[in-house]
């Protein structure tokens, strides 16, 4: 992993020590929390990916389900954005499952889902149901009614065929063994946008192929001294981007696999720092609002960031891959020396043109590359990296990281309304 940055006058190295040394006691807190697998605190997020139980159980249900072409995933927020992070920009031509996921409330797309199906035999699916409390009202419904169809089209063998993931003692994981299924407990103490490294992520994702293993040591990797250093570092950048008045963090996946790699970021960073008040009551005055971009708004929204739009601070992500071996033909005349590039090639070149103009008109960015040696590793790895520094960007704020008061009062609206 290739870390680079360009920082404004108003953000010096300076500034950016005294924050880190600010995060020394959290730091060390949360050294001891991953080397003790300390399992009563959210922290815990960071050292869960070595609970054995949960990698046996991962490992005896992809045996299981080791003739699935289908994986359909019930879930939304941190029990969906994860999975598909690591899926979209692991993808590949010649994959073997297709994902489907349910996460919003939407008739059409579960009858666009059930007519893509309407050909599949129960054995060659897997449904996964997964909701943190038990009571998601878009995941309880999506989940109804897909089960109800899937069983009046394949039989009561469809129960077989799920696996119910969430928080211990629920009614939600009860009902589900009275019907047969596979129920999988997560780590109450977890959230949800903080899970993807619990059952709730590596459960689907080995269900799915992917490299598990890879991932996982990319996780752990990501504590080590030297990139927890860049995370520390990271971490007091943003703050300092934001009490300096940033109000837009700008997550640029320069891959369009990349994009859901960035809702799943915007998700945590979001919920993580969104708060009204710091810790100890007092009104938060800052914040940022992460958005997503990729390469196609370069034809729509980059106009707005060249044109210094004010307080943006982008954050890009590039992949690192092997040529593709894609070349451009000498189809069009007028332009001959575009056929003397790959379209890899041609990607890297805008890549470094928009690093051009973000210097040349001296707006801030900082600018990841992940190397394509293993990508699931560099996956995992990144992904670690930013759960701990939204942790750390949070303690800089002194604001709670893990809780999200605010979201519950659209649920009890919505429970009021619906009368649930």
């Amino acid at each position: 992993m290739q870390v680079f940055y360009h920082d404004t006058a108003k953000v010096t190295e300076a500034a950016i020590g005294r924050e880190v040394k600010r995060l020394d006691n959290y730091r060390q807190y949360i050294t001891e929390v991953i080397n003790n697998d300390d399992d009563s605190v959210p922290e815990y997020s960071l050292a869960v990916f070595k609970d054995e139980n949960m990698l046996a159980e991962a490992a005896r249900l992809k045996k299981k389900f080791s003739r699935i072409s289908h994986l359909i995933v019930v879930g939304i927020g941190g029990s969906s954005l994860g999975i598909e992070a690591i899926d979209a920009a692991l993808d590949s031509v010649d994959r073997k499952v297709q994902l489907h996921v349910l996460d919003t409330i939407s008739s059409f797309r579960i009858q666009k889902l059930l007519k893509d199906l309407r050909k599949v035999r129960a054995r060659d699916v897997a449904v996964c149901i997964i909701s943190k409390s038990g009571n998601t009202t878009e995941t309880l419904a999506n989940a109804s009614v897909l089960l109800e169809s899937l069983r009046n089209k394949m039989g009561k063998g469809i129960y077989s065929q799920s696996i119910f993931i969430g928080n211990p003692d629920t009614s939600f994981l009860k009902e589900a063994k009275d019907i047969g299924a596979e129920t999988i407990e997560m780590p109450e103490i977890v959230g949800g946008r903080y899970s993807v490294f619990t059952a709730v992520g590596i459960i689907p994702l080995t269900l799915l192929g992917h490299d598990i293993e890879e991932i996982l040591a990319g996780f752990e990797d990501s504590s080590d001294s030297s990139f927890e250093e860049i995370s520390a570092e990271n971490a007091a950048r943003i703050y300092l981007h934001a009490k300096k008045g940033d109000k837009i963090c700008n997550f640029f996946g320069f891959d369009v696999r990349l994009q859901k790699l960035g809702f799943w970021y915007r998700q945590l960073f979001a919920e993580s720092i969104g708060k009204p008040t710091t810790k100890d009551g007092k009104v938060l005055k800052f914040g940022m609002l992460p958005v997503v971009t990729t390469p196609v708004e370069l034809h729509s929204v980059a106009q707005l960031y060249f044109s210094k739009f004010p307080d943006v601070y982008t954050d890009i992500v590039l992949l690192e891959e092997p040529d593709s071996g894609i070349n451009v033909p000498d189809f069009f005349s007028f332009i001959p020396k575009l056929s003397k590039h790959s379209m890899d090639e041609i990607l890297l070149g805008i890549y470094k043109g928009v690093e051009s103009a973000y210097q040349e008109s001296n707006l801030p960015y900082r600018s990841t590359i992940l190397e394509d040696e293993s990508l699931p590793y560099s996956i995992g790895q990144f992904m670690g990296m930013r759960m701990r520094e939204t942790m750390y960007v949070a303690e800089l704020m002194n604001v709670n990281a893990f809780d999200q008061p605010n979201v519950e009062l659209y649920k009890k609206h919505t429970k009021r309304i619906l009368n649930i």
